[in-house]
């Protein structure tokens, strides 16, 4: 009896450090699935850091070609022909995704970090 009572008290033991063992190891996350998510979070940061860079770009340009006291149809006029004269690179794809929310910032007077921010193409005042 005490034999068994011994046997049973290993096994026990045994199992429960293998079963530590190998929840142990699933805890643990896969270092090639972390060096994938690691190179994905990078990527789409580089590209968050792109699409602030153009809108910045382009709103700075926006607002020294439209100035300070357009109204709304001056800045609908100039914004129709605004990327002919910047020659910047995703400027019509950008305007015409923004263009409506463009024209209300513009009219505000925000500065170009401002209202990249609130288009959400920029995480904060960068």
């Amino acid at each position: 009896m005490t034999k068994s009572l011994v046997f049973l008290l290993a096994s026990l033991v045994f199992c429960s450090d293998v079963r530590m063992g190998t929840s142990q190891y699933f805890e643990h996350p896969n270092p090639v699935r972390e060096m994938e998510f690691s190179y994905h979070d990078k990527a789409t940061e580089n590209k968050q850091i792109i699409y602030c860079s153009v809108c910045k770009a382009i709103v700075r340009k926006l607002i020294s070609y439209i100035g300070k006291n357009a109204n709304k149809e001056e800045v609908n006029r100039k914004l129709d022909n605004i990327c002919t004269k910047i020659k910047i690179a995703g400027c019509s794809g950008f305007l015409r995704k923004y263009k409506n929310k463009l024209v209300t910032a513009l009219l505000s007077g925000d500065k170009a970090v401002t209202i990249c921010v609130k288009l959400k193409l920029c995480k904060r005042y960068t």
